[in-house]
């Protein structure tokens, strides 16, 4: 049984006369009666009961339009969709991002992304860079917006986004925020709140180099998580921390000042399985490229979805 032998009986099953139905299909009568009559053959029922005035549907056969329709949709549906996956437009994407990130651009690019292809699903969670990184590794993640560190690079491919420099946030009523900048010296004086190395092994690395290439040792009083809490441990007075500059961070009891001193920059970048990644995460990747103004093109390396 085929799919054309599906099509012409649903056209001769709704215009009951064989010669309108081989027209509607564009095929002569004799082959389209034809193919019919092997129709009914191949299900050993008759559908159709005819004679030299009329063409009317057996019980068998109004049955079975009723299950031709929904085939021949399906079928059509099916093609339709895998054109479309083919073509980037349908189908999954699982992205990382560090809070860092949506203080970007990132969110308008995946809002506008979204209504543009209406058929794919963006799952967005947020996770530290590390984490980010081994999920791309392990395919659970598309897609990351994250820092990178260069042990965990192997495998994987980066576009950086965008940069930002560091600025130290204090308590609002601290001595620093009477002062236009403030050199590594006076912060190494400070107690000192920093995320995890285990999330960010390279910049975390660079920045007690910025302090140890001066001869100065940082107090590290404490790790923090998350730019929401190194917001609440600093409002408390409970120390300084380095954020990017124009973080969104709540600012209520919270004030930014300038580092003099040359100091690592905090870069984001969008990073994917360079082996191994779909054409719908492609579609999206050059989509948030483009909004960057990156110049990157994510053709020719895909898998399924």
């Amino acid at each position: 049984m085929e799919l054309r032998q599906l099509r012409y009986f649903i056209a001769v099953a709704e215009e009951l006369h064989f010669g309108r139905a081989a027209r509607r299909v564009h095929i002569a009568q004799p082959p389209f009666s034809q193919q019919i009559k092997g129709l009914e053959e191949e299900l050993g029922a008759r559908l159709l009961e005819r004679n030299s005035r009329k063409v009317r549907l057996t019980n068998e056969g109004r049955y079975f339009y009723k299950q031709a329709l929904d085939i021949v949709a399906q079928a059509e549906e099916a093609a339709a969709t895998v054109s479309r996956m083919s073509k980037g437009e349908y189908g999954n994407i699982k992205v990382g991002f560090m809070e860092i990130a949506m203080d970007s651009l990132l969110p308008e690019a995946v809002r506008s992304f979204s209504h543009r292809y209406p058929g794919v699903s963006v799952r967005l969670s947020q996770f530290g860079a590390s984490i980010q990184l081994e999920r791309i590794h392990s395919g659970e993640l598309d897609v990351g917006f994250s820092t990178v560190y260069l042990r965990a690079m192997e495998g994987l491919s980066s576009v950086k986004l965008f940069s930002r420099k560091h600025v130290l946030a204090v308590p609002e009523d601290h001595i620093f925020t009477s002062e236009k900048s403030v050199s590594l010296t006076e912060i190494a004086r400070e107690n000192l709140l920093m995320f995890p190395r285990s999330g960010q092994p390279d910049l975390y690395d660079a920045i007690m180099t910025a302090f140890t290439s001066r001869g100065l040792m940082p107090k590290v009083k404490q790790e923090i998580s998350g730019l929401s809490g190194a917001s609440a441990l600093i409002s408390s007075g409970m120390g300084v921390t380095f954020l990017p500059e124009n973080s969104r961070v709540s600012r209520k009891g919270i004030a930014m000042v300038p580092i003099s001193d040359d100091f690592p920059r905090m870069d984001i970048y969008m990073v994917w399985n360079s082996e191994d990644y779909s054409n719908t995460a492609g579609v999206f990747m050059e989509w948030v490229a483009d909004y960057f103004s990156v110049s990157k093109s994510f053709a020719g390396k895909v898998s399924g979805q």
